[in-house]
């Protein structure tokens, strides 16, 4: 799964702005808990919640429960440290 930045956030609906909002602050919730947090009807957010896993921008683990990846990808780092990781790392 690729990770979500703050500018791929500026490209989805309110509704998924909601749940990607509802699973940051509490991470591997089910859809039922999803709805009531953000209440969104429950037909209305299975469609979404197939969607946004689709597109990869939530998984879904073996327990039904969906969680969200953000963050900065992972970079190699450097093979000799620059200056300022001697200095300040």
């Amino acid at each position: 799964m690729s990770l979500l930045s703050p500018l791929d956030l500026l490209t989805v609906s309110n509704n998924e702005q909601d749940v990607i909002r509802c699973l940051v602050r509490r991470p591997r919730l089910t859809a039922v808990e999803i709805a009531k947090f953000t209440k969104i009807p429950m037909a209305e957010l299975e469609a979404l919640l197939t969607n946004m896993v689709q597109e990869a921008r939530l998984m879904l683990d073996d327990q039904n429960k969906f969680h969200v990846l953000l963050g900065k990808e992972n970079k190699p780092k450097a093979e000799r440290p620059s200056l300022l990781d001697s200095l300040f790392g």
